[in-house]
């Protein structure tokens, strides 16, 4: 079954991809596929016979969609990109995940940022990526503003500034008013917690959470062995799959250039944007995979750790304790890190 609260214009292939189970267990397993936050999302579960745990996970969904999406109006990330500097009563939820991204905000140095909005309108790379006919020359993409200039990138610049960002209980407050955030980077990882949570709280013990690249698995599989989550090999078919991971209620988050991008003149431009310098980041890498008990960890680290490249994102990770890293390079390299499984 699809669920969906608006009509699914353009279907994402997932980054990860989970192994089938036994034919009996197959047989007892309910999944359903929706499109939020602007990503496919698939649930499966084991051993919800009346249905009410997946349509309580599809209520969350719509629910945090609602709360923390920065283009839904009235959303808590809406209402605060748009009160002009203002301070911005939000939820509890909400605050705490600001303030959390703030945590990786400062200890990337601003690698990671959620004041990216700016940048991120300004490239809009999914949009874009439906224009690009392939034919292009770089010239024209710039002519026709698939490419942003220099000077609107220098503009956009201008507002991104996770110091900006203030939090004080439930009250946010933007002291640049042109400054934006977006909690894209994150959200999905805190969603796929939640989801875990409520699984759990209706005595759900097996489970995958598949949402566009974020994979969260619930107790083991129902014959009681390990999940075997596959990694994606970019740029390849989504059954390409170039390694796996056996995991038992752990978070893996793949950020890769394959998701989301257009290609000018034999230049890949995609979707993970350096608040440094403005453009995508470019250090060699293709995909950065986290591994971790949380997938709000996961999440907020894929992305810093992609922009912060090979050298810098492993030294972060190994730095942190309970958490893995497998880092692609270009030419399809993979390095990990010292507690990362090899299969």
């Amino acid at each position: 079954m699809f669920r969906s609260h608006r009509f699914l214009s353009l279907m994402l292939s997932a980054a990860l991809l989970f192994q089938a189970v036994p034919a009996r267990a197959e047989e007892e397993k309910t999944s359903e596929t929706g499109f939020f936050l602007d990503t496919v999302i698939t649930i499966t579960l084991y051993g919800d016979k009346d249905s009410t745990a997946m349509d309580g996970c599809f209520a969350l969904l719509d629910q945090y969609e609602q709360m923390l999406s920065r283009t839904v109006e009235g959303s808590d990330v809406w209402n605060i990109n748009h009160s002009n500097g203002e301070p911005t009563e939000v939820s509890e939820e909400t605050a705490w995940l600001i303030e959390t991204a703030l945590y990786y905000s400062e200890l990337s140095d601003g690698a990671f940022d959620i004041t990216i909005t700016p940048l991120v309108e300004l490239w809009d790379v999914q949009n874009k990526a439906s224009l690009v006919t392939g034919d292009e020359t770089a010239e024209e993409a710039y002519a026709s503003g698939l490419i942003p200039s220099e000077e609107e990138i220098e503009t956009a610049l201008l507002h991104i500034d996770y110091t900006a960002v203030s939090c004080e209980g439930t009250t946010v407050t933007l002291s640049d008013p042109e400054a934006e955030i977006d909690l894209g980077g994150i959200a999905k990882g805190y969603i796929a917690d939640c989801l875990e949570d409520y699984l759990l709280s209706q005595g759900i013990e097996s489970a995958l959470i598949n949402l566009g690249g974020n994979v969260q698995t619930v107790g083991t599989k129902p014959d009681g062995s390990s999940w075997k989550i596959g990694i994606q090999k970019p740029f390849g078919g989504s059954s390409d799959i170039i390694t796996v991971v056996e995991c038992t209620g752990e978070s893996v988050v793949t950020s890769g250039t394959y998701e989301r991008y257009f290609e000018i003149d034999g230049t890949i431009y995609h979707h993970i944007l350096d608040p440094n310098t403005g453009y995508p980041a470019d250090n060699g890498l293709v995909s950065v995979t986290i591994l971790a008990d949380s997938s709000t960890v996961c999440d907020a680290l894929s992305t810093t750790c992609f922009v912060l490249g090979l050298e810098d994102g492993m030294e972060l990770i190994e730095s942190i304790d309970s958490v893995e890293a497998l880092f692609i390079t270009e030419d399809e390299v993979m390095y990990r890190t010292s507690g990362f499984p090899e299969n």
